[in-house]
């Protein structure tokens, strides 16, 4: 008798033919909404993105602009410093959290069409590539900082050698979900699916452990699920069957 583990990214939801369309905009489903408003560019988001540079010791350009290069500092803190480095920005994540007032944390870091609208930006417009990768990464932190923040702690040396040594790998699999997603977006949810399936295999090759494929399968999937929260019913799950 053995243990076999089976990981995966569930899909439960009808084909997404059978979905009506949100929107041409991916990841602005929901503009219609009242409640959505435009974010603050001078007064929230530089001060906010500013307060978070510094504590973290990163450069003061990094930003909307330079969301891949946020990215990539933020991901170096995960490699070099391990469950410490996960710590260090989460703690600087809430306190970017904390420096937004009157709903601007959602306007500026949880929903592109935010930035999209921004407003008092020194005539900066936002691109839908910018404002998509750079929410991705807060929403991202969410998962990192909450739920699956003890996962990588526990399994620190083969989670942070993925974001030593898989970096390029990462950034193709993220390629290849816009570059499909933006061609085909009646097949968006397919695409979160293999995105999220992509993620998982880089880690459970690196560590071969279900908890900690199941972490690098969250990790992409709850980035790619704000910008397409018609796919909410994609999620990630692992468990032991005894043969």
């Amino acid at each position: 008798m053995f243990r076999t583990q089976k990981i995966s990214c569930t899909q439960i939801i009808p084909r997404s033919a059978d979905i009506q369309k949100k929107s041409l905009i991916p990841g602005v489903v929901a503009a219609q909404d009242p409640r959505l408003t435009a974010c603050n560019g001078g007064n929230s988001l530089n001060t906010c993105q500013s307060q978070f540079n510094t504590k973290m010791g990163f450069d003061q350009s990094l930003g909307v602009t330079k969301y891949q290069d946020l990215r990539s500092a933020i991901e170096k803190s995960f490699a070099d410093y391990q469950a410490l480095g996960l710590l260090n920005i989460c703690e600087a994540y809430k306190e970017y959290q904390q420096c937004y007032t009157d709903g601007q944390f959602f306007a500026c870091a949880q929903n592109p069409f935010g930035l999209l609208t921004a407003t008092n930006n020194g005539g900066v417009q936002f691109t839908q590539d910018q404002a998509n990768g750079y929410v991705k990464i807060w929403n991202q932190l969410d998962f990192v900082c909450g739920a699956g923040f003890s996962i990588f702690a526990n399994a620190e040396d083969c989670g942070s050698a993925v974001f030593n040594n898989q970096t390029a790998a990462m950034r193709q699999c993220d390629n290849d979900f816009n570059v499909k997603a933006a061609a085909d977006p009646n097949e968006a949810c397919a695409y979160v699916e293999i995105a999220a399936n992509c993620y998982f295999q880089l880690f459970w090759n690196a560590c071969k452990k279900p908890e900690v494929a199941y972490w690098g399968c969250n990790y992409e999937r709850t980035g790619t699920n704000l910008l397409y929260p018609q796919c909410s019913q994609i999620f990630c799950t692992f468990h032991e069957r005894v043969i």
